[in-house]
């Protein structure tokens, strides 16, 4: 987009479109004209190479440009905006619907430098990795769980200095761990190659074929054992071997290969938010870039959200090494429009141009419509699509030709209410149940004083519904300025000084700390907000003490009618019932017992009516359980539509190893009439070996089998106490079986 004084010009593909006047200082003044009743006889796709725009308001968006233009019959009917959720979009297979953005670019560009793309939930890293993925040439995805150590070999004290050795040996075993990940995608390619350095050869032989996760406790374990044993001569060969890896590394590409990339995504899914993890992941973090820098074609990518960054960097004492490899996930107006513009097309054969004219030919009212949708939105295509979508929705269910502003007014509610869910799910890891905090601002006020947000404090602190679940953060945040830079960072205020617009903070790693706050700053809560909690348009400068919080009318309804405390409650128990399980038949009904209670605590949103299902070996009652699924978006949905899977049936095998006829009973449930998934719950980890069967099951009987480990089932347990009800996790699950069987 060019601009000069007096215009601005878009250009697209060949041609140019003069959008609108703009003044000395480069802001678009945009203005509309009404066109007359002959001007929609025009034809059928856009056809005029400039368009100027008159008429009598200033929209500070994105111009969109206004002529008229006629859409083929049943376009609303046919649009499919996709899935605003990466994880479950089938529409980023199509590579015409992505937006070359900074971002993009430095993905695709080995030369770029640029290790680690940060941002907040719905800003475009995991559709950035599928396209990577889709078109990166030699390219592996990989998805950690280290991050969440139930112990470590070092003391957390020794490992907070950066610079010294128990921290250095940590990145040393990551660094080699990735290096020998590389070198296992190259062998792939190129199985017969005779000539291999004996380290190299060394390397593939012993941990190619171990699982990421626990070659990296191998090596961390070699390392660090020879640190605490004081083996100075042990722990000098350990550290250098990574080092002399990467040499003999740079010596076998000299003749040149084509850069090998490790996409390395979801990392919150395993990552508690404890120290120690945090201590993992900054080594982790150190580890990339090492191995992207010192080995030419060798590369890899991280994928994190801006809240785990910014601890990274608060307490790394060397994170501007990191920083100068970070890529923000900004957006901007522009950007955001052709993310839309992309996905209306799609269903046309001849399509129109980008830069506004296919807004204006699907909008009665484009500029209102944009204006609309720009305001009530965080810059985030997430955001831009489930607002669109749900305004589409609605012009489908009233049979309009265009979309209409009514219908943009008509999804505003439903967007308000999905951000509002959304936002609690993004930070429930860093902040246990925050949503019920937030939803403490039913019905009052859009905008805070000083004061007001401290006697919303207090407030806070006298309802013990939030004490018990919130206390952990809550107390620490209890001041006023630390609760509002909480409010801040997460996108639900933006801070207003002197009179001047609310400033709101940047999607990525930039511009992060908030403008100063004193008693006389006043806080405003973001507009997507606004209607999920019903807020009234008044500056609060004071609550009463005696007056009750408002109870929000979209949460909602907890298995067996608990309250939020006795939800917690019940998972507290059966989390702390499955960690003291013995394994076998011992704790075999116990097991059975807690698979249950997963299905049941985690899942409810999608699968409903839970019944046993028993059975009898070797003299004993075996109970699996079956669930009817009823999911209508998401992972559920896909999976019933995937596998015709209306009953989902979850086997409990209480025992680390499973066996052949483990898997070959399984089969046996799969039919036509219920579907042809089932999950396989067991107590220990994945192995090499059951990748053979669960491949048997997918070519013999069109089905597929899920195996959950004690891990997993833990994870979904902790994820639903702390109110996160997004699928991400099983998703990830899901794909990475289906990656290794491909």
């Amino acid at each position: 987009m060019l601009c000069t004084q007096g215009a601005l010009t878009c250009s697209v593909g060949p041609r140019s479109y003069a959008l609108a006047p703009v003044d000395a200082g480069g802001t678009p003044v945009v203005r509309r004209k009404r066109r007359d009743k002959q001007r929609k006889a025009s034809t059928e796709f856009p056809a005029p190479t400039e368009v100027t725009l008159e008429a009598e308001k200033t929209i500070p968006h994105v111009p969109v440009p206004a002529a008229s233009t006629k859409l083929p019959k049943g376009a609303i009917g046919r649009i499919k905006i996709g899935q605003s959720f990466a994880e479950y979009d089938s529409a980023l297979s199509d590579l015409s619907i992505y937006v070359h953005t900074p971002a993009l670019s430095s993905a695709q560009d080995p030369e770029s430098g640029k290790v680690f793309f940060v941002g907040r939930r719905g800003t475009g890293k995991t559709a950035i990795r599928k396209y990577c993925d889709q078109n990166g040439g030699q390219t592996r995805v990989i998805v950690p769980e280290i991050f969440s150590p139930s112990s470590t070999l070092q003391e957390k004290g020794l490992l907070a200095n950066t610079r010294q050795r128990p921290f250095r040996s940590l990145v040393s075993a990551f660094r080699r761990a990735l290096q020998v990940e590389i070198l296992s995608m190259w062998h792939q390619r190129h199985p017969a190659h005779f000539e291999l350095p004996s380290d190299i050869a060394g390397e593939l032989e012993s941990f190619a074929e171990m699982d990421f996760d626990l070659r990296c406790l191998h090596f961390i374990s070699r390392i660090s054992g020879a640190l605490a044993d004081g083996d100075d001569e042990k722990w000098l060969i350990e550290n250098k071997v990574a080092k002399n890896i990467a040499e003999s590394m740079k010596v076998l590409g000299s003749g040149g290969l084509a850069t090998h990339t490790l996409l390395i995504d979801s990392i919150d899914d395993y990552w508690e938010g404890s120290d120690e993890g945090l201590i993992y992941l900054t080594a982790f973090m150190h580890a990339c870039l090492e191995t992207s820098t010192q080995i030419p074609w060798a590369r890899t990518i991280l994928f994190v959200r801006e809240n785990i960054f910014e601890r990274v960097r608060a307490r790394d004492m060397e994170s501007s090494r990191l920083e100068t490899a970070v890529v923000g996930m900004e957006w901007n107006d522009r950007q955001l429009l052709e993310v839309v513009e992309r996905r209306l097309n799609r269903g046309l054969t001849a399509k129109f141009g980008l830069g506004g004219s296919t807004w204006n030919a699907f909008f009665e009212d484009p500029e209102d419509s944009w204006g609309s949708v720009l305001e009530y939105c965080q810059k985030r295509p997430r955001d831009i699509l489930i607002y669109t979508s749900n305004a589409v929705e609605a012009a489908q269910n009233s049979g309009h030709e265009k979309i209409t502003i009514d219908d943009v007014r008509q999804a505003r509610r439903r967007f308000s209410d999905n951000r509002f869910r959304d936002l609690g799910d993004e930070y429930a890891e860093n902040y246990p149940k925050i949503s019920l905090v937030l939803s403490r601002f039913y019905g009052l006020g859009n905008a805070y004083t000083f004061g007001g947000i401290e006697s919303f404090i207090r407030k806070l602190h006298n309802d013990a519904e939030v004490v018990r679940l919130c206390g952990s953060w809550l107390h620490d945040n209890a001041s006023p300025e630390k609760f509002i830079r909480l409010l801040y960072n997460i996108g639900f205020v933006g801070i207003r000084a002197n009179g001047k617009l609310p400033k709101f903070r940047a999607l990525g790693p930039q511009d992060t700390s908030p403008p100063p706050v004193s008693d006389t700053t006043d806080v405003v809560i973001h507009r997507c907000y606004w209607d999920a909690l019903d807020l009234q348009e008044s500056l609060v400068r004071d609550l009463p003490v005696d007056k009750e919080f408002g109870r929000i009318g979209i949460i909602e309804d907890l298995p067996n009618g608990f309250d939020e405390s006795e939800y917690a409650d019940s998972i507290d128990l059966v989390m702390s019932s499955l960690k003291e399980l013995p394994l076998g038949p011992e704790g075999a009904t116990d097991f059975e017992e807690i698979v249950g209670d997963v299905i049941k605590l985690c899942f409810f949103r999608a699968l409903g009516n839970v019944e046993e299902k028993s059975r009898s070996q070797g003299g004993r009652v075996i109970r699996d359980w079956i669930a009817a699924n009823r999911a209508q978006i998401g992972f559920w949905e896909s999976i019933r539509v995937k596998y015709g899977a209306v009953q989902v049936i979850w086997e409990c095998k209480n025992y680390d190893n499973l066996s052949a006829d483990d898997f070959h009973q399984l089969s046996y449930y799969m039919s036509d009439v219920g579907g042809r998934f089932v999950v396989l719950a067991f107590r220990g980890e994945m192995k090499p070996a059951y990748f053979g069967h669960l491949d048997r099951i997918v070519t013999n009987n069109n089905g597929f089998v899920l195996p959950l480990n004690e891990k997993d089932l833990m994870i979904f347990l902790r994820q639903a106490r702390n109110g996160k009800v997004k699928e991400d996790h099983i998703q990830e699950r899901y794909d990475n079986i289906v990656r290794k069987l491909s």
